[in-house]
This record gives structure tokens, sequence and C-alpha cells, in this order.
């Protein structure tokens, strides 16, 4: 929408008006220089397809996305104003001018900071009512109603749906600013009846629906805005003729303030007293592992320094610079993609200059914000406002509401990370506020009849923009395409649309992460058939379509850059190669050695993963390198105490080397600590019959019968046991259990038979 709006406005331009305007506001070096430092970010990122689109899933934090506000930035800069707030009388007739004077005359601006608004407004309306449906359930109710013949999207259904964003979290950051625009809006506004009462309507509906998501941060963002209000307020004596005003962005203070501390969800029963309106709460990462990845990401190198890992490439921060305390959350085995804090964020994937770009950019504004409102607040000293005869806001009135609106954004960015529609918003205010300053008109006139080149010079210009838009429109359509056929295929399972999605958009590694995990599924299928039923030729072809979809390869005539080649430094990747080369031992010669060095560099990119040191030390293991199968498993084991399976396989590591008694006594601290854990008790009792201990092992598998009298691994371990001792009936009483749990073993009716002839 935004190149379409672009394009137009210099097809006006070039085949219209014949001349270029362009006016300049005091924030574009600043804009131009941090989408500089963007673009240079994206060039030497480490993960491009995720600088340029954004993280798969998430995308507002792409090159894309980032381009297209700042050219929103500057459409609005250029082609909005405030509207002329006197209005001509019936009586009123109009004066004579001369040429020169007409030329003087300013045209109303098509579009006005107060229309833009209304619009904002509406939307936040719209979004407010659909989110009131949802949490209430009233989207439910009317599917219910509709019968199955029509039925609405399911995304509708569940309680968390809005507009928004993709979480009621992220709706109330959205909400937070909304509510400081209309709290100040109504203070510094005339005297609008119907105006306010739809502002105060709405205010209301707001500060209501915050109140049922209670989020924290929103509520940081809140108070802090208000706050600050009510100093400067005070500070510039706005409301001395009326100091009473103050209570209303009082009153929302002291309601913020309580509620950081109070849980609101305890007061729902007052609104429904079923209890049904607890909300899922959305995982954020949190402020310290934020601000912690962020700057190990800025100083990891000279480079990262400079510009950071790559815009969009936070997932690649995470995995890499995580510390090991994360893995004692509940959220350990989460690889998030976004931090806690879009400032944060800044850092760690734009580096030094991103962040002081940034910081520049909002530096200044609030530094010319502060020059206006002051020359503002001595113009109305020296010469009271009138009032406007329209009731609408007062065109000098804008600057306020949207510089708090603004540092209502801003703190949002530090305490929440930013989405499409955050995004959205803050680059609206910014340019709404420029263009509220009411600055001298500095506009750039290059007209063609003075400079009849140009012509020739932006009609091309024109031509090449409009092609490469439509090149842009055609990539998006197929990219659009490919996403339809990866969701169906999310759905339906059917690999042909995989590959279908892969084909359209071959720049989205992720669809070849998926598509070499289906083959990999498929490969596990078949191995468990039976070798007579087992297909050779099937097995083959899906391992060679799993390692090229996760490597490269050619299928047909076409050459395939799989997830590693084209996301080098994406964990995902290399880790989905590994599990690819592990399980395709049986089929493929040397993949035990590739799929070690795949762990291998899944591990350099995320070195505090302990599921990663695991997976890499059983390799290790498989290939008799039992020394480095340890150092893993004890990396595994200092990185996550509690995670089991390292120190299951430490036990197997010992077992391996013939040191049976150690890996016995493991293997005992493991049952105390872990007594209820089937798997746990029987490798215990595999161990103890091993060494000959098999009263103990006879025990042990009795223990693990008891707690899950269906275990047939149990059972058969506990009848050889048995049958080792001499306790024939026993042991065919147990063997005959695992025949009736695993009807036709041939194995287990072989022995069954034999100890009967006996």
């Amino acid at each position: 929408m935004v190149s379409i709006a672009f394009f137009a406005w210099l097809a006006k331009m070039v085949l219209v008006d014949k001349e270029i305007k362009f006016r300049r506001t005091p924030l574009d070096i600043p804009v131009l220089l941090f989408l500089f430092v963007a673009v240079l970010s994206a060039i030497f990122s480490v993960d491009r397809p995720s600088s340029i689109f954004g993280f798969y899933g998430r995308f507002s934090d792409g090159l894309i996305g980032l381009l297209s506000l700042g050219m929103l930035y500057f459409l609005i800069t250029n082609n909005a104003g405030l509207r002329n707030e006197k209005l001509k009388t019936k009586s009123e007739k109009p004066q004579l001018k001369t040429k020169s004077e007409e030329e003087k005359t300013l045209e109303p601006p098509l579009l006005s900071v107060n229309g833009i608004l209304k619009a904002l407004m509406w939307s936040v309306f719209f979004v407010v009512l659909i989110s009131y449906l949802s949490i209430f359930g009233v989207w439910e109710k009317i599917n219910a109603f509709l019968g199955e013949k029509i039925q609405l999207p399911p995304i509708m259904l569940q309680r968390i749906f809005n507009p928004a964003a993709g979480s009621m979290e992220g709706l109330s950051l959205f909400l937070a600013p909304i509510l400081i625009l209309l709290t100040t809006s109504i203070l510094i506004g005339g005297k609008r009846r119907f105006g306010n009462i739809v502002s105060w309507f709405l205010l209301l509906a707001v500060l209501f629906l915050l109140l049922l998501i209670d989020f924290t941060p929103a509520w940081i963002v809140v108070l802090v805005s208000l706050v600050l209000f009510i100093g400067f307020s005070l500070w510039k004596r706005f409301f001395r003729e009326n100091v009473n005003r103050l209570l209303l962005p009082i009153f929302i203070i002291v309601l913020a303030g309580m509620f950081l501390f109070i849980d609101a969800s305890k007061f729902q029963f007052l609104i429904s007293p079923a209890g049904n309106l607890q909300l899922p709460k959305e995982q954020v990462l949190s402020q310290g592992q934020s601000w912690t990845i962020a700057f190990k990401s800025a100083v990891e190198n000279i480079k990262s320094g400079f510009l950071g890992s790559g815009i969009g490439t936070f997932h690649y921060d995470f995995a890499k610079f995580k510390s090991a305390e994360f893995n004692q959350s509940p959220l350990w085995q989460v690889r998030f993609d976004r931090p806690g804090s879009n400032i944060a964020e800044i850092l760690g994937t734009m580096g030094f200059l991103g962040i002081i770009s940034y910081f520049l950019l909002v530096g200044l504004f609030l530094m010319m914000s502060w020059m206006f409102l002051n020359l503002k607040l001595k113009a109305q000293n020296e010469k009271p406002q009138p009032k406007t005869q329209n009731g609408n806001l007062p065109s000098t009135n804008y600057p306020l509401p949207l510089l708090m609106a603004f540092m209502a954004l801003f703190i949002a960015q530090l305490v929440y990370y930013q989405n499409t529609v955050l995004a959205f918003f803050f680059w609206l205010i910014l340019a709404l506020s420029v263009v509220s300053w009411k600055s001298p008109n500095d506009t750039k006139t290059f007209s063609f009849k003075d400079f009849p080149e140009l012509s020739l010079v932006f009609s091309v210009i024109l031509i090449i923009l409009g092609l490469s838009f439509l090149t842009g429109y055609f990539f998006a359509g197929r990219f659009y395409l490919a996403d339809v056929n990866y969701k169906n295929a999310v759905m339906t399972g059917e690999i042909e649309k995989l590959e279908k999605a892969a084909s359209l958009n071959p720049y989205q590694p992720h669809y070849k992460l998926v598509l070499s995990r289906a083959y990999l599924s498929r490969i596990l299928a078949e191995t468990q058939k039976s070798e007579t039923q087992r297909d050779p030729v099937a097995l083959s072809e899906n391992a060679y379509l799993a390692i090229t979809y996760a490597k490269n390869g050619q299928i047909g005539r076409i050459q395939v850059k799989g997830a590693t080649e084209q996301s080098p430094n994406r964990v995902a990747a290399w880790e989905t190669l590994g599990m690819v080369y592990r399980d395709i031992q049986g089929v493929a010669a040397g993949s035990l050695e590739w799929g070690i060095k795949a762990f291998e560099k899944a591990v350099v990119l995320e070195p505090t993963n302990p599921v990663l040191h695991t997976e890499l030390g059983k390799l290790y293991l498989t290939s008799g390198d039992i020394e480095r199968a340890k150092t893993e498993f004890s990396k595994a084991k200092e990185l996550k105490p509690d995670y089991l399976d390292s120190s299951f396989q430490m036990v197997l590591a010992y077992e391996r080397e013939g040191n049976s008694e150690e890996a016995i006594s493991q293997m005992e601290s493991l049952v105390a600590s872990e007594p209820l854990n089937t798997e746990v008790l029987f490798q215990l009792g595999r161990l103890y019959f091993n060494s000959n201990r098999t009263d103990e092992a006879i025990s042990q598998f009795e223990r693990i019968i008891s707690l899950m009298p269906n275990h047939s691994n149990a059972h058969y371990s506990l009848g050889v046991a048995y049958q080792r001792k001499g306790e024939t009936a026993k042991a065919i009483a147990e063997f005959e259990k695992v025949l009736e749990l695993n009807p036709g073993n041939q194995n287990v009716q072989a022995r069954l038979d034999a100890l009967k002839q006996k």
C-alpha cells in the first residue's frame, strides 16, 4: 500500500504538476541515517533471508517492513497538513487577489492531521469492539448460531483474537499509547460536545480493556507517560485556570499504580461468576535476558559492534548468547525470535551504530517538540488563542497529545518487542507530530519548465520504479501462494503442498526445514516395518530428499539450496541436518561422520543447549569415541543438572567402556532422584542383570510392573531373569504376558515354546 501511494505521489508530480516538490523537515536526515544503517546491517547480516523478509512467522523485524514505514513517514510529511480552521460564512464574499497573492496562498491539504487521527480512532473503536467480542466468547456463540454450513475462521474463536496483535499483551501495548492520546486530547482540546462524548466513551472502553488484560508493561507505559504529562503541565501551568482537569490523569495514574501490584484476575468474578475470563498469557523473554543477549551480540566482534548481527536476526543472538541460567526456567526448550524490549533488539541486531542513530532520531524529535511547545506557550501568553468555530481541536493543540503518544510508544519499546501495528503506530505518530509543528514551509521545488531535462530523467525513474514495484508484487503473490500451500500442508499433512511452497518461495529456509523433517518422518515410518515389508528404494529416496532440503542437492533439473546453505547461521537448520544423518545410519554410508559435523556446528551456534550437547555425545558414543562423548554429556549436565537424558547417556558411556560399577552407581543415583521413572528403573535392572546381580534385577523389574502392569520390556526381562534362575514356571508366565501384549511376536513365541518343551 505504501509503494502504491509513493508511486502515485511521484506520478502526480511528474505527469500532472510537471515539477518535483519535496518538503524538508528537521528529521529527514536522522530518519534516512537510521534506514541507511538498517540497510548496511542487512547486507552484512548473519542470516540475510531473516534480515530482508523478517524471521518467519513474525516478519515485522525485516528490512522491507522498516523501509516501507520510512517511506510512509515521507509520504505523510509531504502530503499531509493542518486543516484551515477559519471557515468562511455565507455572508463573506471572496476578495479579489492578484496573481502573485494567489501563488502565495497555500491550498488546503488533501490529508489533514485531524482527518488521519479520526481514521485512527475509528480503527481503535473496531479493534476494541472485536476484542471485547472475543474475550466474552461472542464469536463462539455467533459461530454456533450460524451452523455447520457457514463457519467463522478458527482464529476468531480464540479468546485472545484481536486485529492489533497476536496476543492480548500485544494489544495492551497498543492501547496504552491510545489511552494517553485520548486523555491528553480531551484535556487539551476545546469544547466539543459530541467529540468529547465519543472520546470519553472510547477512553473508558480502552481503560476497561486494559484492566481485563492486566499486563504489567502496559501499566508501566501508562504510569510513566501520564506522570511526565502532569509534571510538564504543572511546570508550564497549562491548566492554571482549571487545575481540576488534571484529576483525570491522576485517577488513571492511581489505577495503573494499583494494578502494578494487584492481580486483576482476582476481581474477574465480579464480571463473570463462572470465571471463564482467564486469558492465555504470552510468554515474553525477560528484560534481563533480553539486554544481556543484546549486549553480548553487540560486542561479539568489530562488525557486530558497528552493525550488529543483522536486522531481524534476534533468533541467532538468542541461540548463541543466552545464559545457562535460562535452562532452569520452564521455557528452556523455547527458541525466542524476539526479545522483551525493542530497544534491546536494535542494539543486538543493528549494533551501536543502529542504537545511536535511533536515539539521535528520537532525541532530535523530542528536542524539536520541546522548542515548538515553548514557542507556542510564549505566543499564547502574548496573544490568547481564539476558539475554533467548528469545534475541532485547535491546530496548535495537536503537538502535545501527539508528543505524549510518542513518549508512550517509546517507553513501550523499552518494555516490549515491536510488532507490525506498534511499528506502524510509532512512525505514524512521528510523521503527524512533524506535520503539526507548522514549521516554515521549506519546500524544495524543481520545475520542469526551468529544467526540461528533469522531465526525461524523472519519467525514466518513474518507469523503472513502476516496473520494480510490479516485479515486487509478482514475487509477493508467489510468496503468498507459498504460505497458502504451507498452511494447507500443516493442516492436511500433504508433503506435496510443502514441496509446492518451497518451489513458489525458494528464498524461505523455513519451508525446507519442515520438508526435511517431513521426509525424515517417512524414513522412520519405513524403518519401523519388518524387513520383508520395508522398501529400500523408498528409504534411499526419502533419505536423499531429506538431506537435499536440509543441506543441498539436485531434484530433477533444479539445483536446490538447502536450509544450511541458505541460512548457515541458523541453528535449527544444522540441528535438522544432524537429526537426518543420525537416523539414516543404516541407509547411507558415512552418515555418522556427517551427523557429528552437523551437531558440532549446531553446538557452536547454540553453546548453552544441553539437548544439542547430548545428541552430539550420542553420536560420539556410537562412533566409539567414548571420551568425547563423556565430555559432551558432562557439559550437558553442567548446563542443566536436571536434564535426565544426559545423565542416562553418561551411564551408557561408562557401561560401554566396561566400568559397570560406576555405571550402576550413577544409575542408582538417578533412581533415587527419579523413583517413579520406569525407564530409569528398567535400565538399572538391566545393568544388575548384566552384572549377574539377578535378584536385584528381578526386584527392579517387579517394581516397574507394580507401577506399570503392561510394561512389555519389564515382563520380558523378568522372564529372562527367572529363566536364568531356573524358575521356569514363572518365566513361562511372564513370556505369556508379553505375548498377550504383543501378539505374533516370533522371538517371544520361540522362547515360550522352548521353555514349555523343557
